[in-house]
């Protein structure tokens, strides 16, 4: 297979996998509309969530990959913790209280949040392109809550909150997972890590789990689609593309997941969606893919060159 084929099924992937999460806002305010809470909501998405992933590795990579170390299960019960049940949780909040179009948008600042993660926890340094990215997510998300006119914010407090919660907690699911990538395999990471949050959340859940019973049953069919296909289907997917593409070019590409959820919301929900709006939706976009790019070590020509610098 050429070069440019291989990168085109990666791509094609990626932007599969970022629609299919684009969706999944829209799918929620559907759930929500039959009275589903949306606790109840995440604890379902993220167990049958977790069944789909665990069979899937049971049945293709075999028991033996689900083994870890005790020091790896700390680092993977904070994925679960902070990266499924506090994500969960603070996104479809956001999307139950807001429109979808601007909690993709707000989720979209999470690059930005993993830029200051990186360099508090890891010690990575913060590049020209990281710190334009943080003006233009900063800019981006005052503009979406419409603080430039604070008699009439576009998004209340506790709705940006909540918001960028979810984008903070979501960006702490790669910093925790760091440490155990070069030791366990991303199916086996994301199986303990949908596992620990599956147990937060239905703990959560537990006193309006009850707004699950008597939906019709398409409904429990988008349950399962939310689980099953936007939680395992689309992470394979994901993973496929992202082996075959530079981090820069997935993320230009998985920025398709914050168009589709405001195309769906203004079309088929007939929400708002302003010029400011729109154009703060683009700058925490272009954040979001400038927080990805590395700036490349220019290595001298020869030996000579190189010794001359080092003087």
């Amino acid at each position: 297979m050429s070069k440019a084929k291989y990168r085109l099924l990666g791509a094609l992937a990626v932007a599969a996998a970022a629609s299919m999460w684009g969706t999944l806002g829209y799918l929620a305010k559907l759930l929500y509309d039959q009275g589903v809470s949306f606790e109840a909501l995440v604890a379902f998405r993220a167990f049958f969530g977790w069944l789909a992933v665990a069979g899937f590795v049971l049945a293709v990579q075999g028991v033996g990959t689900l083994r870890v170390g005790r020091r790896d299960l700390l680092y993977l019960f904070f994925m679960g913790l902070f990266g499924v049940a506090g994500f969960y949780l603070f996104y479809f909040y956001t999307i139950q209280e807001s429109t979808i179009g601007t909690a993709a948008i707000l989720l979209y600042s999470f690059p930005a949040m993993v830029v200051i993660l990186a360099r508090v926890f890891l010690g990575e340094a913060l590049t020209p392109p990281k710190l334009l990215a943080l003006v233009l997510t900063v800019g981006g998300i005052f503009l979406v809550a419409g603080a430039h006119d604070p008699a009439n914010l576009e998004v209340s407090p506790g709705v940006l909150t909540t918001g960028l919660l979810a984008a903070l907690t979501f960006g702490l699911y790669p910093i925790f997972g760091k440490p155990v990538t070069g030791r366990l395999g991303s199916s086996t990471i994301l199986s303990y890590a949908l596992a620990f949050g599956a147990l937060i959340l239905l703990a959560a859940a537990v006193p309006t789990l009850d707004t699950l019973a008597g939906l019709p049953p398409g409904y429990y069919a988008l349950l399962l689609l939310t689980a099953v296909a936007h939680t395992a289907l689309g992470y394979a997917l994901y993973t496929f593309g992202i082996r075959r593409l530079e981090a820069g070019q997935a993320a230009i590409i998985a920025t398709l997941e914050a168009v589709v959820a405001g195309i769906l919301g203004v079309a088929l929900l007939g929400e708002e969606m302003t010029s400011l709006k729109l154009l703060g939706g683009l700058l925490v976009l272009s954040g979001a893919v400038l927080a990805q790019v590395r700036l490349r070590k220019v290595r001298p020509a020869n030996a000579h060159d190189a010794a001359g610098r080092r003087r």
